[in-house]
């Protein structure tokens, strides 16, 4: 009798203790991502976004360098807005006025949800991706990946090509590796992934972007 006390007592104490540590990393890794963060004029787009997105890309043939990174921030944006209606979920549109799912969230899958993906551009003339991401399910827990890529403008005769090459990425705070990362594309179906870019070539073998003005 005695051993099966010490063993319930033992389960109790490792119970509490592990959902004592999912509670401080959910709370460690809490991102507050809102609409606000989102690039507001872009989202409120009415027009027809691949040809407004190629417009911004043109614009980098009389562009100084410091805009150049400003149009292609926002080229990723309308890109990614773009992706998201065209090939996941038509009716996403979270500045709208329908409070739905549907218009919230861009994947609503079983027991999670991914809510915003969109670009900004840091100091260090980096494009930093933000996925956003949740769930509701048995807890409310709301987080971020950020996605670090440098830039490489190539300028050769008429066209012009920029390359996003990944550096690093982080949940929240937290830096993680790159091996993590090629573990989880294993299991994913990388093709339909990288077909699902309305413009432009992802290839998450070496986790780049590319795309001309030119193509």
């Amino acid at each position: 009798m005695r051993i099966i006390k010490r063993l319930l007592t033992f389960l109790i104490v490792l119970v509490v203790v592990l959902l004592a540590a999912a509670f401080i990393f959910i709370k460690s890794v809490a991102v507050n991502v809102t609409n606000a963060d989102l690039p507001q004029d872009i989202y409120s787009e009415t027009g027809d976004l691949q040809t407004i997105a190629r417009i911004n890309l043109l614009g980098l043939v009389v562009a100084s360098e410091e805009d150049s990174y400003l149009l292609i921030n926002n080229f990723m944006n309308y890109m990614f807005l773009d992706s998201i209606r065209s090939s996941i979920n038509s009716a996403y549109d979270p500045l709208g006025d329908l409070n739905t799912d549907a218009t919230n969230y861009i994947v609503d899958g079983f027991g999670y949800y991914i809510d915003y993906v969109y670009s900004t551009l840091n100091e260090n003339n980096q494009i930093v991706v933000c996925i956003s991401f949740g769930t509701d399910k048995y807890i409310t827990s709301h987080s971020a990946i950020y996605l670090y890529f440098d830039v490489l403008i190539e300028k050769e005769l008429l066209n012009i090509t920029v390359t996003l090459s990944l550096s690093e990425y982080y949940l929240s705070d937290t830096k993680l590796s790159l091996k993590m990362l090629d573990y989880l594309f294993e299991k994913l179906d990388k093709t339909s992934i990288e077909d699902s870019m309305t413009m432009g070539v992802l290839n998450l073998d070496n986790y780049t972007y590319t795309v001309s003005i030119i193509e």
